[in-house]
């Protein structure tokens, strides 16, 4: 997951859409990540209303007066979430809280959620797709079913690709 962030990191300075401040910590740049990532490789599917931003599919970071049970039985999805109240990071699947670990562990809990998709065979949302389909094959070396490389996903990685071939 180290060597995904630092080239995610550079992949997203290279696309122009996240420059990551250098006071940051661990912590901080795994939120920035999550946040930018979806935006790196963007599905065709825009995320529901309710939810905002794409990224919300993955990680939501609680304010302090927000009460868990509640963000997540208004949310409009029930895929695999990762709830981070700023001092340990929550995996929910729909309403159910299925995980806790430390919060210097926040930028593992991509690798997390995608262990519960694979366990349980969920379904991708639709407006993260691209993404955890990119994860999918080149983070975890899986291959997809060609039916379901959409052009978004196709898209996305040929500029990973032209991306990787000019960092080496």
């Amino acid at each position: 997951m180290g060597r995904l962030l630092c080239q995610g990191a550079l992949y997203a300075v290279w696309k122009k859409v996240m420059k990551p401040p250098m006071t940051l910590d661990r912590v901080e740049y795994a939120i920035a990540l999550f946040r930018a990532l979806p935006t790196l490789f963007p599905s065709q599917t825009a995320p529901p209303k309710k939810l905002g931003h794409a990224s919300v599919a993955l990680l939501h970071v609680l304010q302090q007066s927000e009460d868990p049970t509640i963000y997540l039985q208004k949310r409009s999805l029930s895929s695999p979430v990762l709830l981070f109240d700023g001092s340990n990071c929550h995996i929910t699947i729909g309403t159910s809280p299925v995980t806790t670990f430390a919060k210097e562990d926040l930028s593992e809990g991509l690798l997390y959620l995608m262990g519960y998709y694979y366990t349980f065979h969920l379904t991708y949302p639709k407006c993260v797709a691209t993404l955890l389909s990119v994860i999918q094959t080149e983070i975890l070396e899986d291959c997809i079913h060609k039916r379901d490389t959409t052009a978004s996903y196709k898209k996305a990685m040929a500029e990973w690709k032209d991306f990787i071939g000019k960092e080496r």
